[in-house]
């Protein structure tokens, strides 16, 4: 396939994977960097069974190097908390982006509706100028969204369905953060690292929500521009996610039959956070929030070493699982079941080998082939 249109996107994905040519022609398995070179320069023929790797290697789909675009895809511009640094937020935001439009080409074949429901409402600054309002707009979302007692027990599988918000798994370590986007074409997802706690990840949830419901209002140029509306914008979504997730009246009910003279002991300040799904600090500062404690207090306690003790151990009792996005994998088997992907590609989306596909979905409970269908009888 010896054709300079070729050369360029190779060279094209290559730079926006964050890859030297070096490090790309390491991984791509050649013996130094002058092959890669001259497949740069059109100089030398790009083998079929070679391309499945330029894909895999630049997180790219194979189509997008095989056909030129008369209109590319628009930008995807993240909003992270923590943004990576250097060649390495390429690297990441170059998997992200294959990610997102692996989601997207998952929900096209199976000819779900592309607009997303994510921004529920429409949110103005005015709107939420002050706690009160910023609580009054989770508890609106609250509602809407039907998430009762516990949020946090519902909020991924209601984000998923119901606002059909890509919730995209990956492992940052300690090069990054959450993000969220929103994108014209391929809807909104948000991106979390999935070595975090349960209990983080629910929080973070409820966080980039809120930058989904407000994409419009603050634009991620804006605020990646200046400094202090970004911190006031993230301590709006700290807020935000603290009162979706701890709703006041069910948080004074439990706390108020843990309270004897006035006392809380700490083991039942633990109890109640793992039961409303979040962490030890994120209760400690809601009740802050609630004037039930001085926040200085909530400062000390979050820092306390034997509560940091207790959130580290649970949190290594409960890392059984790599979180991974439900709705992802649903719709994976389901293309898969219905013959829209092959078991190859099935393979490839999962960076898993044709042989373990039935042993990964019988784990999740679910099946490559079609059952027997069912008659409905019209009542």
């Amino acid at each position: 396939m010896p054709t300079n249109n070729l050369a360029d996107r190779l060279k094209k994905a290559r730079e926006s994977a964050g890859l030297t040519i070096g490090d790309a022609a390491s991984r791509l398995g050649f013996a130094n960097y002058q092959t890669l070179s001259n497949i740069e320069k059109g100089e030398r023929e790009v083998k079929a069974s070679e391309l499945a790797l330029f894909a895999k290697t630049y997180f790219c789909n194979l189509s997008t190097l095989l056909m030129d675009d008369d209109q590319p895809l628009a930008a995807i511009n993240l909003l992270w908390r923590k943004a990576p640094s250097g060649e390495r937020k390429k690297e990441i935001e170059a998997y992200i982006k294959n990610r997102f439009e692996q989601y997207h080409f998952l929900e096209r074949l199976l000819e779900i509706d592309k607009e997303s429901n994510a921004r529920l409402i429409t949110v103005t600054p005015s709107d939420i100028r002050t706690n009160n309002q910023i609580d009054g707009l989770a508890s609106k979302i609250g509602n809407l969204l039907n998430l009762g007692s516990r949020p946090a027990l519902s909020l991924q599988k209601v984000m998923e369905q119901i606002l059909q918000i890509k919730i995209l798994f990956i492992e940052l370590s300690d090069f990054g953060s959450a993000a969220a986007t929103v994108h014209p074409e391929l809807g909104a997802a948000i991106v979390v690292n999935n070595e975090e706690a349960p209990w983080r990840i629910n929080f973070t949830l409820a966080h980039e929500l809120f930058h989904i419901i407000t994409w419009d209002t603050f634009s991620p140029a804006e605020m990646e521009a200046d400094e202090q509306l970004f911190t006031d914008i993230e301590k709006k979504a700290d807020r935000f996610a603290s009162a979706l997730l701890l709703t006041e009246a069910e948080v004074r009910q439990e706390l108020t039959k843990k309270i004897m003279d006035q006392q809380l002991p700490l083991s039942d300040i633990v109890d109640v956070a793992r039961e409303f799904g979040v962490s030890t600090s994120a209760i400690l500062y809601r009740m802050a929030n609630l004037r039930l404690i001085p926040w200085d207090k909530a400062n000390e306690l979050s820092k306390n070493d034997e509560l940091t003790m207790i959130d580290r151990r649970l949190k290594k009792d409960s890392a059984i699982d790599v979180p991974v996005s439900e709705r992802f994998i649903s719709l994976s088997a389901k293309c898969l079941r219905k013959g829209l992907i092959s078991r190859g590609k099935f393979a490839e989306i999962f960076s898993i080998d044709r042989a373990d596909i039935d042993e990964f979905l019988e784990y999740r409970g679910l099946s490559e082939k079609e059952d027997v269908s069912v008659e409905i009888v019209a009542a």
